[in-house]
């Protein structure tokens, strides 16, 4: 009787030990843990992951909208389903909806609530050239391309985040037409927090600009 007591409490240890493990498990699937290192960018408007999630969960405190954007091909489950997208391509995700930690190479971008105002520029024109893919009242995202050797005209920008996808020089021409050296590289999968400008852009390298760019909408 002794030995069946022993054995029988045995096997609840391990059973309890197994579930533990198991809940263990689908805490860590479910709820992004996001470590230091994967932190790209930090500070009062939004907070920029790489390889990694501030909140992959829906109403996440201080957080709002997140955005994914690829930098190879991933796929994840959400709340709308499975997620395929490919390097330059997002996933919006609003305050209320929620996903599985993606796996593979990305940023996620989330935008924080009760951040300061924004600022605006000293004048607004539109950039031209770009492609917005992604609007809302808060924010748009627009791919940021140009090709070799051109040039954007006067444009403004507000507050917002580069998501740099290729490697290139770039300079305004007003004042320095060919660039200096060492000046103007944009490290291709790395991320950049901008303040309002107004600026031209040229491209000086032979293959063209691509960036992710999320901004913030202004009144102008």
């Amino acid at each position: 009787m002794r030995l069946f007591c022993i054995f029988l409490f045995a096997l609840t240890a391990e059973i309890a030990t197994a579930n533990s493990n198991s809940i263990s498990n689908i805490y860590l699937e479910n709820f992004a843990i996001a470590n230091k290192d994967s932190v790209a960018l930090d500070n009062a408007y939004m907070k920029v992951l790489r390889d990694g999630a501030a909140c992959t969960l829906a109403n996440t405190p201080n957080f709002g909208t997140r955005i994914i954007v690829a930098l190879d091909k991933i796929k994840f489950k959400s709340n709308r389903g499975t997620i395929k997208i490919k390097r330059g391509e997002i996933a919006v995700f609003l305050e209320n909806e929620f996903y599985d930690l993606p796996k593979g190479s990305y940023f996620e971008i989330a935008l924080k609530k009760n951040h300061p105002s924004l600022t605006k520029p000293s004048e607004w024109v539109e950039p031209t050239k770009n492609i917005v893919i992604y609007e809302d009242a808060e924010f748009r995202v627009f791919e940021e391309r140009l090709n070799p050797g051109d040039t954007r005209a006067l444009h403004s920008h507000a507050q917002r985040v580069v998501v740099r996808l290729n490697q290139v020089q770039l300079t305004d021409p007003r004042n320095s037409p060919n660039g200096k050296p060492g000046t103007g590289i944009q490290v291709a999968n790395t991320v950049k927090f901008a303040e309002p400008m107004v600026h031209v852009t040229k491209n000086l390298s032979e293959i063209p600009l691509f960036n992710i760019v999320i901004e913030y909408k202004i009144e102008h």
